[in-house]
């Protein structure tokens, strides 16, 4: 028992170690090739607008993580490849499959190496890039275009809880002061009634508003009565950060914050269907490290046949090379559709997973029983 343990250690870690050489150098390659257009804008800044080789430098290595997010499925892909390949030109494929040891023997741990990708690049999507894209964008508003981020968003109309439709001119997030509200709120009556008010002031629980009247309307139509107030106080159900704050772009939020943005506009009655879409991908795009792997095993396993089998090794990179491609196509594709709510968000960002999961996992299984 403990030499077939020792052995299988052996085995795994060769595997490993011949994986991530690859691997790093394919991504490193992969990043600098990402960094090329950012390069030449941010080089175009450094001589001629006066910019820092400092802030351009960080705002290179910020950039880095949503890059290399983006290249890691074909960084695990290319690895795969290069080991199996590499695996078959040395005999030692041949081997396994001549000794009598099923070829999962080397399937499992570089799917686990997959796996493994996949979980890296959910966790570098989910909490370095969000933080990485914040920053570098305000380091961009301060220091290279040179004007602050603007705080509030004026002139936009909202839909309430409890049939409350809310219009503010203008807001001052910092101090919660509201400037020419009007407040519709559904009545028995077949017209709403207004609520206007020159100032208006929020405490997180309550809006006080002042200098203002109310406007009852009959069912023609006209003014019933008029009444005016100093102040009065209303209860909304959402704060005033969910409707004035500027929001961050999915890119710059983590899951739980996208998915408290999409409860927080769905309440409100917006459509948050693209938002969704956006959701679903932060799960699904690093998930394609473990496809793609599991695709250059197929491949390699399926055509490559022993190390004079160069027909094969052609065969499996022109594919996966095309499968590649025509994966971000499907991705690409999905998205748009999703995004137009013609089919679930959900299987929007999931169906190109599944088109290229089901097949591979079962050409696997057959081929390493049949063996």
């Amino acid at each position: 028992m403990t030499v077939n343990w020792w052995n299988r250690s052996i085995i795994d870690r060769y595997l490993l170690k011949e994986f991530l050489g690859p691997f790093l150098f394919s991504l490193g390659g992969f990043v600098i090739i990402g960094l090329v257009d950012l390069i030449f804008a941010l080089v175009d800044l450094f001589v001629n607008s006066g910019v820092s080789l400092g802030v351009i430098t960080r705002l290179l290595i910020y950039k880095v993580p949503a890059i290399m997010v983006m290249f890691l499925p074909m960084s695990a892909v290319f690895a795969t490849m290069l080991l199996l390949v590499r695996m078959a030109k040395d005999n030692e494929l041949t081997i396994i499959r001549t000794s009598g040891v099923q070829i999962f023997r080397v399937i499992v741990p570089v799917a686990l190496l997959g796996i493994s990708i996949a979980l890296f690049s959910w966790g570098v999507n989910e909490y370095v890039t969000p933080w990485a894209n914040r920053v570098s964008d305000h380091l961009i508003r301060s220091a290279v275009k040179k004007r602050p981020p603007p705080k509030i968003m004026n002139n936009v109309f909202f839909k309430e809880s409890g049939n409350r439709f809310l219009y503010i001119e203008n807001v001052n997030i910092k101090s919660g002061e509201m400037n020419n509200l009007l407040l519709f709120e559904k009545t028995a009556e077949p017209f709403p009634r207004i609520i206007s008010a020159k100032k208006a002031m929020w405490d997180e629980t309550n809006w006080f508003l002042n200098n203002g009247y109310i406007h009852e309307l009959n069912p023609s139509g006209d003014i019933k009565y008029i009444s005016q107030f100093d102040t009065t106080t209303i209860h909304l159900v959402r704060d005033l950060h969910s409707f004035y704050s500027r929001h961050k772009t999915p890119k710059q939020m983590d899951s739980s914050e996208l998915k408290t943005k999409i409860d927080t506009l769905d309440k409100g009655g917006i459509n948050t269907t693209e938002l969704e879409v956006e959701y679903h991908l932060k799960k699904s795009l690093p998930a394609a490290c473990f496809i793609f792997c599991l695709m250059g095993i197929t491949f390699c396993i399926k055509f490559v046949r022993s190390g004079k089998d160069w027909w094969g090794v052609i065969w499996a990179i022109v594919s996966v090379v095309l499968l590649v491609g025509f994966y971000f196509f499907l991705m690409a594709t999905f998205r748009a559709i999703g995004k137009k709510g013609s089919i679930d968000p959900f299987l929007s960002a999931w169906i190109p997973n599944l088109i290229y999961f089901f097949p591979c996992t079962g050409i696997l299984l057959y081929d390493g029983f049949k063996r």
